[in-house]
């Protein structure tokens, strides 16, 4: 229905309640996960990752690597709640007494550096690193908005709470079983995510680099590289040459990928790029580890095909309406959701509806005379 949008602290709008949330109960409780050490016969010791098992539960949480040194330990992303970053600091001291000294943010969304704080908190000396334009993101997209963001979350928890007592949404509609289940969901998610948002803490990167910076730790090579525009405009991968190890950031996201207001078409030469790193190992931004590349050449040829069916489409004269109908892909839906329905509604939200319209703009000659547009659900 008009109106049932998603809000989250930060710039990204995660689509509405019926695309995201299904019949399942949102929850805000932080699953006892464990790291994973990364040896696969590579001698890589002391790398561990923290991978979130539930990739599309809410919170949305990134995934976190360790690398533990000869005399200090690196932190690949901090996740997004303070709970959540303590939750993995918690089992990073279980591996290792020594201190945390350097954190990588790999881009700005802040599910990848919103425990910076936290981490800072409990290792005060850590120095936080990211791209360039990643730190301007952050600032100007996560933290200069977070403020707003609350504000549109408690407006969406107070009227969600009154369409559940009146049993009518703001049109007059009736809500039915499976929409108040939807709902109910949504106002549980909301009700604990807006005293986190509220603790939520700033510790923007302090140092930053355009396009590639190397660190040395006793044997260990740690690459920190961009190749390209993708996701966001400041991706940067962490490559453990020696281990062939490499953390790709929201690059490569499974087992949905997340397309928000990104380099569409950039990104698949970007994912082509990583491919050529002497990696065995991928830890992506989101999802379970890959050991080969049979996951990065999918999500390059989907969205090869995503920008080569819109193109085509918006060339062609259609509108942004004809042009919704018509690209569906429904054959990647099928390969990359297959008969799940959390995994085909986060298919519609966060491929379809994240990617079109900004294709459309970008190839249509319309588009230039046309104002932007709310798609309705």
């Amino acid at each position: 229905q008009p109106g049932e949008r998603v809000f989250v602290a930060g710039a990204r709008c995660f689509g509405d309640v019926r695309g995201l949330f299904g019949g399942a109960a949102a929850r805000l409780v932080v699953p006892d996960n464990r790291a994973v050490l990364l040896d696969d016969a590579t001698g890589a010791e002391g790398v561990y990752a923290f991978v979130w098992t539930q990739p599309l539960d809410n919170p949305v949480e990134g995934n976190a690597l360790f690398i533990i040194n000869q005399s200090d330990v690196i932190v690949v992303d901090t996740g997004f709640y303070g709970e959540t970053a303590e939750v993995m600091a918690r089992e990073l001291k279980k591996l290792t007494s020594l201190p945390v000294s350097i954190i990588i943010n790999t881009h700005w969304h802040d599910d990848h550096h919103g425990g910076n704080a936290v981490y800072q908190a409990l290792w005060p000396g850590a120095v936080i690193i990211s791209h360039q334009v990643t730190r301007a993101d952050i600032i100007a997209k996560t933290y200069a908005q977070r403020a707003r963001n609350l504000e549109q979350t408690s407006e969406s928890l107070a009227r969600y709470q009154q369409w559940l007592h009146e049993g009518r949404d703001d049109i007059g509609a009736a809500i039915d079983e499976g929409r108040r289940t939807r709902i109910e969901s949504l106002v549980n998610f909301f009700t604990g995510a807006i005293p986190r948002m509220r603790n939520l803490r700033e510790a923007p990167p302090s140092l930053t680099f355009s396009d590639r910076l190397t660190l040395h730790r006793g044997e260990r090579t740690v690459e920190l590289s961009w190749l390209g525009l993708g996701n966001t405009q400041g991706d940067i991968v962490v490559y453990l040459p020696k281990e062939r190890i490499v953390a790709t950031g929201d690059l490569l996201v499974l087992p949905i990928p997340f397309a928000f207001g990104s380099s569409y078409d950039e990104w698949p030469r970007t994912l082509a790029k990583l491919g050529v790193l002497d990696a065995n190992i991928f830890v992506p931004g989101h999802g379970p580890i890959q050991r080969d590349r049979n996951a990065l050449r999918r999500v390059k040829a989907l969205l090869e095909d995503l920008v080569s069916q819109v193109r085509a489409t918006a060339q062609s004269g259609a509108t942004l309406e004809e042009t919704l109908q018509r690209v569906t892909l429904d054959s990647w839906r099928a390969e990359f959701a297959g008969d799940d329905p959390a995994r085909q509604r986060a298919f519609t939200s966060f491929v379809l509806r994240a990617s079109i319209e900004s294709l459309w703009t970008q190839f249509s000659p319309k588009a230039s005379n046309t104002k932007p547009t709310e798609i309705k659900k």
